[in-house]
């Protein structure tokens, strides 16, 4: 680039410029804060302190050509000494020609705003229903999102308090299984009691009526008796 295409200031230091397609995604377009695309069409704003620094350490402030706006200097060389123009192709050139050619501070994102059409109440009338569906969408989108995380929390809760209410019906049905077998002991207990005295009880039952029982002699027996009677009543 020619000394034509440059900007020296009265601090020695120089501006100069260039356009060319991006060689990696890495770069930020300063106007919009936005990557720049790889291959898509930059403008770089060189800046070095003195001829001395080296062009490979100037600073490089990129735009997206779109975002670029024509500063003075470019509208007073020829557009031939714009760094990287030459190398553009036959499309790129006439963006770039035309956009300069509308002068300091234009820029293609401006231009292209300004070639659109006029639109009509009709089409005015159906972006702004256009719109208004989209804030809608959101709006219930939003909502749901809201009504999920709400859902969500009280499925959590309630199924904390079923797994409280389960681990209770755990525990009641431990007590029960334990109270059951010592029921049951007890039950157990008792009863030899009440068998055993009632053993005793049948014992002295069968035994009573043996004591009462009537004893047949025999008839030679009884006359004998009868006789000892008579001799032991005569003896008093």
């Amino acid at each position: 680039m020619t000394e034509q295409s440059t900007t020296t200031k009265t601090d020695g230091s120089i501006t100069t410029y260039c356009i060319e397609h991006a060689k990696t995604q890495q770069s930020k377009c300063a106007a919009c804060e936005r990557t720049i695309p790889h291959k898509s069409l930059r403008v770089a704003e060189i800046f070095r302190k003195s001829k001395k620094v080296k062009k490979d350490l100037a600073r490089h402030t990129w735009f997206h050509f779109k975002c670029f706006k024509v500063p003075e200097l470019l509208t007073r060389v020829p557009i031939e000494q714009f760094r990287g123009y030459p190398a553009l192709n036959e499309k790129d050139k006439a963006r770039v020609q035309r956009v300069i050619q509308s002068g300091v501070g234009s820029s293609w994102a401006e231009l292209m705003e300004k070639a659109k059409p006029a639109k009509t109440e009709e089409e005015l009338e159906a972006d702004k229903e256009e719109q208004a569906k989209k804030d809608k969408k959101k709006k219930e989108d939003e909502d749901s999102m809201n009504m999920d995380m709400t859902e969500n929390l009280t499925g959590t809760q309630q199924k904390s308090t079923k797994s409280k209410s389960k681990k209770s019906a755990v525990a009641s049905e431990k007590e029960t299984a334990t109270a059951k077998p010592v029921e049951e002991k007890n039950k157990k207990t008792l009863k030899p009691k009440a068998d055993k005295k009632s053993k005793v009880t049948k014992k002295k039952a069968s035994v009573t009526p043996a004591t009462v029982k009537e004893v047949v002699l025999p008839k030679e027996d009884l006359l004998e008796l009868q006789n000892f009677a008579k001799e032991f009543s005569a003896f008093k």
